[in-house]
Formats: C-alpha cells, structure tokens, sequence
C-alpha cells in the first residue's frame, strides 16, 4: 500500500484480504486492542511505541520492541531472497543507502505510523519508507513481497509515476512467489496462479474490465470498492500473460521507456505497438489464454 493521495498506491493484496478480514475481525474483539482504541467509541488511546533496530546487508529495519526477534530475523530473510528476485529479473541493483523498513506490532502502533488498519502493509514514496504490520506469517510474507516491490520499483524508476495497473500487477505477480521443496529458495517459477479462477470466470461470463479500460484506469477509478479485486486480480492475471506466455523482454522495455521518456503512451507501445494498434489483438490473445488456461489446485 502506498499513499493514498500518491500516484501508485496499493492495498494489501486481494488474494489474502478475505484471510486477513478473519483476522483483524478477530484482533478487534480482543480486549487488548479495545483497551488500545479506548471503549465506547471514545478518543483513542495512542501506544506509546518503543523502537529497536537490526540491519540486514540491503535492509536497515526499525521494528517495535514487543516483536519477537525470530520474527523480525525472518522479515530480514524474506526482503533479501525477494530483492535478489527483483534484481534476477531487472538487472537493477539498489544504490548505496539500504531501503528502510518499519516493523509494527499493532494495529494502534501501525495506525500511528500512517498505515490503514484494513491493508496491513504500504510503501510511502515520499519518506522511502517500506511498513509492515505483524500479522500471521502466511499474510506477513505475500504483503511483503508485496510491498517491498513497490519499494524496489520506486528506485528503479528514480521516483517517477508509474501506471497503476502495471505497478499493481507486477507487485502482485511477485507476491505470488514460493520457496522450491528441495533449496528452499523463492522461484518465479512457483508463482501461484490459483487467483486467476476469478479471471478466468470473468473472461467467461463477459464481465472482465476491458483492456483498455485497465490500462487507462485513474488511481480513482482502480481502487474503487465495488471493483477494486476485479482490478487488482486482472491486472496481475495481464502481467501474468506477458512474464509467462509473450516475450518478458517486451516488459523490460516498457518500464525502460517509462524510465527514460516518462512518456506512458511511449511506454504502452513495447506492449501494444505504436497508437495501440496491437491492443485488441494482445486483448483476444490473452482471453483465449485465459478460457484455456488450467488452474493449479495445490
């Protein structure tokens, strides 16, 4: 997630947030978060948070005292095994200054630090600042992946505004990354597809967004509430197409012009040719894809 009032903002994941909504359900019936939020619909009562901080070799992490240290060594590990990920496929290595990272423990914690209680992770570009809140390890890790890619493309791309639909579905793509049984290391090749069900349902019944529409949609227009997953699931169901199926190089280049021209419509033309004249044919392609495609039930 990232700002809100911020170009490329980006919820917690769509695929995780019916797990998560059990969760902070559960969390916000605790009487430890009520005594945090004060009862009665009362003025809320800030935690005073206590820091600590760790380094890894490319992460400089503060985290909040109460957090276990093997939980906080783990975070360490999964943010250096996804950047070595991001720098395979990008060729884009970080710069001197290590990314920062805020490790929360709470919801009153992470609330104070600017995070929404309902999207348990964000990137804020204008502090660089990558926050994390401590939930259950099979939420934590895709958040992170998550997030920390948007973190990574930030300094990529040196700050410059990229398209909601490709920010969202490459983060979302990498969020889907596994560890392989045998070395335990993360592999693109395990992303998991199982969130593509919705999209291919879509694709079937006529009720995907239109590419176009996708590719044009305003920050307003992608994370509004009644769509927000359908946005979400396709734009990484896209992305997913053209890393797995079209040339991945084609993908490269449009972020290489979005970097260098800052020009979006320049951009759209390494994936839809000059004035989009390939878009419908990509379109056609992709839904066909789609209607064939197999879903993993692993």
């Amino acid at each position: 997630m990232l700002d809100n009032a911020l170009f490329h903002n980006s919820p917690f994941s769509a695929f995780a947030r019916g797990a998560l909504g059990v969760a902070a359900l559960a969390l916000c019936c605790s009487a430890t978060l009520e005594a945090q939020h004060g009862l009665g619909g009362g003025e809320k009562k800030w935690i005073a948070i206590e820091w600590d901080t760790t380094e890894t070799k490319n992460y400089a992490i503060e985290f909040e005292k109460t957090i276990a240290g093997e939980s906080v060594d783990k975070i360490g590990k999964e943010l250096e095994d996804a950047l070595e990920q991001y720098v395979l496929v990008f060729k884009v290595k970080r710069g001197k200054e290590k990314l920062k990272v805020r490790f929360l423990d709470t919801l009153n914690t992470f609330e104070q630090v600017g995070g929404d209680p309902s999207h348990p992770g964000f990137f804020r570009p204008s502090d660089k600042y990558l926050v994390l809140l401590n939930t259950p390890f099979y939420q934590l890790i895709p958040t992170t992946y998550h997030e920390a890619f948007h973190q990574y493309l930030d300094v990529f791309m040196d700050g410059s505004a990229i398209p909601t639909w490709f920010n969202e579905g490459m983060a979302s793509f990498f969020e889907q990354m596994e560890r392989t049984k045998g070395n335990k290391q993360l592999s693109l090749e395990l992303i998991n597809n199982r969130s593509l069900r919705m999209i291919k349902d879509a694709v079937g019944t006529r009720t995907a967004i239109p590419l176009a529409e996708l590719v044009d949609a305003r920050y307003e227009q992608f994370h509004a509430k009644e769509r927000e997953t359908l946005f979400y699931t396709q734009s990484f169901a896209v992305i997913y197409y053209f890393m797995k199926v079209a040339k991945p190089a084609s993908v490269m280049q449009y972020m290489a012009t979005l970097k260098k021209t800052g020009d979006v419509e320049k951009a759209n033309e390494k994936l839809f040719g000059k004035e989009r004249k390939n878009l419908e044919r990509v379109e056609t392609m992709w839904k066909k894809y789609m209607l064939d495609f197999e879903i993993s039930d692993k």
